[in-house]
């Protein structure tokens, strides 16, 4: 009370110091800080990619991926360590422990890759260590369009995406699509052996006449001077005039063998924007850079530099981040405004406007104030910051409506303005820090969520914490300021309305509700089972489904083409066209229908690692009407629309990219095959297939034997070759420059020398039409002899694989699907039934992965949440209480709100999910809130002289209008993000039909609990020391004539507790001690020992703690009616007035049972309405008035004691009058 009187003393200080300082402060830091899409985040996650152009899957396993995952198999803190092998591509996959030091790992990765980078082939490109962050990902895809030549628009937009790189903003601008300039050499392999040349010859004559080496320093009268050797060749047309070798008097040219393009890479892609040919750019900002920002001067500069273009050239955004952005915030802004509006409609008819107006204006404050500790945590804007401080606007202004309404309440009572500001905060002050504090502690939890996920999620905690504690200082400052200065009481008919007279019919009906429950105290109890056992039974039932994240449904249909593996680009395309021309014709609803032929990892929001060329890839993006705009059908029906049409066109496997929210996940149903041999893990996948295609919701099923790649085998016969001199190396070089081509060096045009071209030699491409090319190319011996290369090796055509993947350096095989129309976890349970009986080889498991293992670990992560939230509840709790018994009566709201929220997904038809498991977390936090504020004001009114079942009664009536009021703005604040947004829709019906279930009956169910816990607490008690007449509880009955009944209950709980604890280890933590043991041999140190027990007894307690919370809580329960039911020969009665308020505690009596007969037919009885007798379940009230002769100046006592200012000399005599009246009817 001193604190609050100290601040409304110095109220122009704390005025300043939390009213205006938040608002400017607040509006400055809002404006400052950093706008992003995604969190910028990095996941412990290194891959190596190393691209080496041409070879086969097989070629890159044992050249490249086997002497990498050899350099890397060291490695400490690696979680997991796979690779992909496929065509002219390794890459290789580190995934570390969560509490791995990323900068050190990544360091160490990058010295064993540099290791290892002599064991790859020459020819291979030094391999490329990445780290995975979002900042990787394009915030924005730009094209540039027109029908002009594919190389000069290619050129037009690189040099567009040069200008875009030289903006600080920008971290990178990728160009894909057109026609890359390449100067090419083709050799005719004819003339090549007419001239009595190879490959190789050819290869190392240009390049020793293409080069440009330093040559020292000359010094000239004192001066010292570069000397250059300038033999590089700068125009192409010279190219023609290399000499190749000196026959006689003649000198061969390589124009005599070969013919100089400057031409383009065939390698081509094509990229096609409603049909018109473009060149995309894939643009990614800085780390901190605002997104919003960053996309408006990107388009600015796009802006300018289209003036600059040809006719017919325009550019265009074909994705976008920041329009889903400036959404985040719009949703945020009418969020915070509907909240304002709900929070002044409900508090006006109870408080007034003006007094409604106070409340709401804790809003704006709180989030003004949670921008500025963003500012100074040095927090980004994003979308997991944006998402926590709407859920967190129902919540922030909570607080300031238990403090408005209480310190109105005493205003009302008569009271000056200040004195009501002071008394009322300073009684409401505890419960209020309380139930913040309960409410964190319900999401910080969640920072034990590990990996992407945990990183991704953990912004959630943090911001919700900080806009909590940023409410708690405006509710306990700044509102208590505000008040003390404009406050109005609420009149009617020009009187003050009395807070009595608040809510008088819901507070009738509230009475007989409670009072009902409190007498059926079995039934209410059997009632919560039942409805808890419902809830859960909806999930085990599969009528709520649970999946990884929810099925959004986005502006955006991602359509991916694959051709027979070898197809040439130019057929890939003409089936990408058909597919664009389909959609064109069957979607009404599309904006722009954007194509890539010929490339990978193009897309907005994808990642890129190791993309690449792929001439039978295709992937054509459609853009759909913003669905919050405009009605459309979603991109689920759309998809289910096109999907026969699609499935008409042959020659293609023609399928939807899934997508989805949250970070980068698997694919939504995996299996991983795992085994050494190829041949036996084909045999397994066909069968694997065949299972999956008949499960019902199972589609695009796709493995790694599917469409496998044509490869033409060249073996060499090994002892042939070194018996004629013919090093194997040469032979392998010159098969590759004949197909695949030897690159030479990087070409500068004199005319441009910023520009760098690629200048590479290989047959040329009428010579490579036909296995039979093989016939033509020769080798040269160590000798100098040529030597066909039929006669050192044989060629034959086969089936090679699409790739080859590693798991910890074990072959696995990848089946992947997508789901429709069910749960990816839901499916994957059904195929884990169905290959159940499916009989493996030794050696070969399968390991399912995708969304079912990512939803799996993440929920984990979330359930020690869970535990771990109650636990700090619990503890927040018994320290705010000082009391075990009562902790539990306010922890049963975390049931209730299960059975709501469960209800809720199930009538709403959403899926549960991992946001919907985070909206129960913090439920857990948020319905706690209602019952600490009604538990404290029951045990205040009980210290101020109320039998407990008038406190309860009374103190449920007088937080009724706050609970009912915190509930509909919690409620408001999350209601327009529910409606407005997929992703978050089920948290939001988790949270809603959770906190209104759990709201209604923590009004009745918790004070039901509150009489039986306090009960059981006195029970104990009285069983091991005796009755205590003055602690005994109102409304509970006991057997005190046989008081070893009581102390065998205890006993008998004792034993099932013990026994529950014994098999809760058992089941939980099998092989404990072998466990400890394993770990005590092999512990270098004591006190690394110690550490790793005591966060493994800890983290066992946590485990522990749940299972046997909810198996003993029947048990007590159960003990709790035996004892009622037995106890029927005694009674208590409580002898306090309703409304009294005594400084000494109430007398309580125990009354034999045959005494109630006596009491009954004397000839009066003295009782005023709260004196009651509770007979079992059945509450006996005698409304018999005391005699007037036996009241002081002939008052009725019920008279005397409700009159203005009685006094208390004369209350205590009134109570020794009744106890007198009382001890002779029981004599």
């Amino acid at each position: 009370m001193k604190f609050f009187r100290f601040i409304i003393n110095r109220w122009l200080i704390f005025g300043l110091l939390v009213i205006v300082l938040p608002i400017v402060a607040g509006t400055f830091a809002y404006q400052s800080l950093p706008k992003e899409g995604e969190p910028e985040i990095s996941a412990p996650v290194a891959i190596v990619v190393t691209l080496y152009p041409g070879a086969s899957p097989s070629e890159i396993e044992s050249l490249v991926t086997n002497p990498i995952e050899e350099a890397l198999s060291d490695l400490k803190d690696v979680d997991e360590m796979r690779s992909d092998s496929a065509e002219g591509v390794s890459v290789v996959v580190i995934d570390f422990q969560a509490e791995a030091d990323l900068e050190r790992s990544l360091q160490k990765v990058r010295e064993k890759v540099t290791d290892a980078r002599k064991d790859l082939p020459e020819d291979a490109e030094d391999p490329e260590v990445n780290e995975v962050s979002f900042s990787d990902i394009p915030i924005m895809i730009a094209s540039v369009v027109g029908d002009i030549d594919p190389v000069k628009l290619r050129k037009l937009t690189e040099d567009v995406a040069d200008e875009i790189e030289l903006m600080p903003e920008v971290l990178a601008a990728d160009v894909a699509g057109g026609l890359i300039r390449e100067i090419q050499i083709y050799i005719d392999p004819e003339r090549l052996t007419q001239y009595g040349l190879t490959i190789l010859d050819v290869y190392q004559a240009v390049k020793r006449s293409d080069i440009n080496i330093p040559g020292g320093q000359v010094n000239v009268e004192g001066r010292r001077l570069l000397l250059r050797t300038l033999t590089e060749i700068k125009n192409v047309e010279d190219y023609n005039q290399v000499p190749l070798v000196h026959q006689g008097d003649r000198v061969v040219f390589l124009k005599d063998v070969a013919r100089v393009v400057d031409g383009h890479s065939e390698d081509i892609t094509y990229s096609r924007v409603n049909g018109v040919a473009s060149v995309s750019i894939a643009v990614k900002k800085r780390t901190g850079a605002n997104i919003l920002e960053t996309s408006r001067k990107v388009r600015e500069k796009l802006a300018d530099l289209e003036k600059t273009f040809p006719a017919g050239v325009h550019a265009t955004v074909t994705a976008e981040k920041a329009k889903y952005i400036k959404q985040g915030f719009d949703q945020m802004n009418n969020s915070a405004v509907f909240g304002l509006i709900i929070v002044v409609i409900v508090l006006y008819f109870a408080m007034g406007l003006r007094n409604s107006i106070i409340t709401a204006l804790s809003i704006p404050l709180s989030l003004l104030l949670s921008f500025v500790f963003l500012k100074i945590f040095d927090m980004s804007n994003n979308d997991m910051v944006r998402f926590a401080l709407v859920l967190c606007i129902g919540m922030i202004v909570d607080n300031a409506i238990i403090v408005v309404e209480n310190v109105y309440h005493h205003y009302q009572l008569g009271k000056d303005r200040i004195t009501a500001v002071i008394e009322g905060t300073s009684e409401i002050a505890m419960p209020v820090i309380s139930a913040t504090l309960t409410t964190m502690a319900a999401f910080l939890p969640m920072l034990l969520m590990t990996g992407v996920t945990g990183e991704y999620m953990g912004f959630l905690p943090k911001t919700v914490s900080i806009a909590l504690c940023a409410s708690l200082v405006v509710a306990l400052v700044a509102n208590p300021l505000i008040l003390s200065m404009i406050m109005k009481r609420s009149r009617k008919d020009g009187r003050i309305v009395s807070p009595e007279e608040d809510l008088r019919q819901l507070k009738r009906l509230y009475v007989r509700g409670v009072t009902w429950a409190l007498n059926h105290r079995f039934l209410v109890i059997v009632i919560i089972f039942v409805c808890l056992g419902s809830a859960l039974g909806l999930v085990a039932g599969g009528l709520v489904k649970v999946e990884m994240f929810p099925d959004a449904d986005f502006d955006y249909i991602y359509i991916t083409v694959e051709t027979p593996r070898g197809t040439e680009v130019a057929l890939t395309d003409a089936i990408a066209r058909k597919v664009e021309r389909i959609v064109g014709d069957h979607v009404t609803e599309v904006v722009q229908v954007v194509s890539t032929v010929g490339q990978k990892g193009q897309s907005a929001y994808e990642f890129s690692f190791g993309a690449g060329t792929i001439s039978n890839f295709a992937e054509i993006t459609v853009e759909l009407k913003d669905g919050k705009e405009f009605a459309r059908s979603s991109h689920r029906e759309i998809q289910e629309r096109l999907r026969p049409y699609l499935q008409e066109i042959p020659g293609a496997d023609i399928r939807f990219r899934a997508i989805q929210w949250g970070p980068p996940t698997a694919a939504p149903i995996l299996l991983k095959i795992v085994g050494p041999e190829i041949d036996v893990l084909r045999q397994i996948t066909a069968r694997v297939r065949e299972t999956m295609d008949a499960i019902d919701g199972i589609v695009d099923i796709k493995d790694d034997f599917s469409d496998a790649a044509p490869e033409l085998q060249v073996e060499i016969d090994r002892k042939r070759a070194a018996a004629m001199g013919i090093p194997l190396e040469w032979v392998a070089t010159t098969l590759r420059g004949a197909t695949a081509g030897l690159d030479i060096r990087e070409f500068r045009d004199e005319l441009d020398v910023s520009k760098k071209y690629d200048l590479k030699l290989r047959f040329a491409p009428e010579a490579r039409t036909s296995p039979r090319m093989l016939e033509k190319i020769k080798v040269r011996s160590d000798t100098g002899q040529l030597v066909p290369l039929t006669t050192i090796a044989t060629y034959q055509q086969d089936e090679g694989l699409n790739s080859i993947r590693h798991s910890d350096r074990r072959r696995i095989v990848r089946v992947s699907a997508n789901n429709r129309g069910r749960s990816a976890v839901e499916i994957t349970q059904e195929l884990m039934k169905a290959l159940k009986d499916l009989e493996l080889p030794p050696g070969y498991t399968f390991d399912y992965s995708g969304e079912y293992e990512e939803t799996a670990e993440s929920f984990e992560s979330l359930r020690l949440a869970y535990i771990v939230a109650a636990l700090l509840i619990f503890t927040l709790l018994v320290s705010q209480f000082n009391s075990i018994a009562q902790p539990f009566a306010i922890l049963t709201a975390l049931p209730l709100s299960i059975v709501g929220a469960m209800a809720g997904l199930y009538v709403t038809g959403n899926n549960f999910s991992i946001m919907s498991f985070i909206g129960l977390v913090g439920l857990s936090g948020i319905v706690v809130n209602d019952s600490i504020v009604l538990v404290d004001c029951i045990n205040r009114m009980r210290m101020n002289g109320l039998n407990m079942f008038d406190a309860i009664v009374a103190g449920g009536q007088q937080r009724l209008r706050p609970i009912i009021s915190t509930t509909v703005s919690t409620v408001g604040g999350i209601l327009t993000l529910t409606i407005t947004d997929e992703l978050w829709e089920g948290l939001g019906v988790v949270i809603i039909f959770g906190i209104c279930f759990a709201t209604v009956l923590t009004l009745v169910v918790v004070p039901v609990m509150y009489s039986l816990f306090e009960g059981m607490r006195y029970y104990i008690i009285s069983a091991f020391r005796g009755p205590r007449w003055k602690e005994a509880p109102v409304g509970q009955t006991f057997f005190y004539s046989r008081r070893r009944y009581a102390r065998l209950g205890v006993f008998l709980i004792a034993i099932v507790q013990s026994f529950v604890l014994f098999h809760g280890i058992q089941f939980l933590a099998p092989g404990l001690i072998e466990r400890v043991a394993g770990a005590t041999l092999q512990a270098p140190s004591l006190l690394k020992l110690v550490i790793e027990a005591g966060v493994f007894f800890i983290a066992l307690g946590l485990e522990i703690f749940g299972v046997v919370f909810m198996l003993l809580m029947p048990t007590w329960i159960g003990c709790i009616f035996f004892m009622a039911k037995r106890s029927r020969e005694g009674y208590f009665v409580d002898i306090t007035p309703t409304g009294l308020s005594v400084e000494t505690p109430v007398d309580r009596f125990f009354i034999e049972k045959e005494a109630i007969t006596r009491i009954k037919t004397a000839p009066f009885f003295p009782v005023v309405p709260s004196i009651c007798i509770y007979a079992g379940r059945r509450r006996i009230v005698l409304r018999k008035l005391i005699p007037s002769e036996r009241i002081p100046e002939q008052k009725r006592l019920w008279t005397w004691i409700r009159g203005n200012a009685p006094g208390r000399t004369e209350i205590r005599h009134g109570m020794q009058v009744l106890k007198q009246t009382l001890e002779k009817l029981l004599q």
